[in-house]
């Protein structure tokens, strides 16, 4: 019996999946600190990740200002010390409770620590019993 003639889509479909697992790779150097892939430059990079890292912050207090105003200057580098490990996965109001619940347990004698765990959990607001409020 003849070979049947591959379909150009199942040809393809390895050269896909390779693709799809470098631009994971380089997105994950990109937003999450992962290594560089090989054939691209470290220095730029990383000066790119800076740069999507700053504009996830900028965008975070422009959604949600409450944060950046609670934190004042200890705001734009603890935001950028949390992007490096923690990418942006569930929309900006969570990841603003997300980087919020990680200052505190960061900083766990923060000046703004009161404020903060105010802003996350505040009073009169139902609360799940199994959250317990942080102090």
């Amino acid at each position: 019996m003849p070979e049947q003639p591959t379909a150009p889509e199942d040809r393809l479909a390895p050269v896909r999946a390779a693709l799809a697992e470098r631009q994971t790779a380089l997105l994950a150097a990109l937003v999450a600190g992962g290594p560089v892939p090989e054939g691209f430059e470290e220095a730029r990079i990383r000066e790119q990740g800076r740069g999507l890292a700053a504009k996830r912050r900028e965008t975070l207090a422009l959604v949600v200002p409450e944060v950046e105003h609670i934190l004042g200057a200890d705001y734009g580098p603890l935001f950028l010390r949390y992007a490096e490990g923690h990418p942006l996965t569930g929309g900006y109001r969570g990841d603003a409770r997300a980087f919020a619940e990680w200052a505190l347990a960061e900083l766990p004698r923060a000046p703004w620590r009161r404020e903060l765990t105010g802003w996350l959990d505040p009073p009169g607001r139902l609360r799940a019993p199994w959250r317990r409020r942080a102090r």
